[in-house]
């Protein structure tokens, strides 16, 4: 399964809906949808079904960015948590 991308307008909120499963290959589209989108951002990843680690990565870094993460599965969330205990760190 592939991911897609869904982009819904809530006001003046863009929520990004991804559908199926986020991988690195995937990671340079949502970038560009993300840039597109503006400041007032939202990605809902409650239909993310399976999650590379590079895909947890990016969530961590678009939360450090500001951008809120919505109705993660708590597979998703724990391994959120856990990567940002025990990741790669920033010389």
């Amino acid at each position: 399964m592939t991911l897609r991308i869904d982009r819904h307008a809530l006001g003046k909120q863009v929520v990004l809906q991804l559908v199926g499963n986020l991988r690195s290959e995937h990671l340079d589209e949502l970038k560009q949808q993300i840039r597109a989108a503006g400041s007032n951002l939202v990605l809902d990843v409650g239909a993310v079904a399976l999650v590379s680690v590079e895909g947890v990565r990016f969530l961590n870094a678009c939360e450090d960015f500001g951008i809120a993460i919505k109705n993660a599965s708590p597979y998703i969330s724990e391994w959120m948590a856990l990567e940002r205990k025990t990741g790669p760190k920033e010389p």
